[in-house]
């Protein structure tokens, strides 16, 4: 999943993805300057900032990927 991840964070162009949580929480990354991964999390800032959601990867169970718009 860190590979995958990180692979998706630094793609040229970017495109925005969902991190579906093994509870059922779905968090979108829309920038990839709005994520940082390490080892074992992925840290999401959403709310211009105001919230930073801490994800750790082995409950992550999905990364849906948005269509690019041609």
């Amino acid at each position: 999943m860190h590979e995958q991840l990180r692979e998706i964070l630094s793609a040229k162009p970017f495109i925005p993805f969902t991190v579906v949580m093994s509870d059922g929480t779905h968090i979108t990354v829309t920038h990839p300057d709005m994520a940082w991964l390490t080892k074992l999390f992925l840290y999401v800032t959403t709310d211009d900032g105001e919230t930073v959601r801490h994800l750790y990867l082995l409950h992550v169970t999905q990364i849906l990927r948005q269509e690019q718009a041609v």
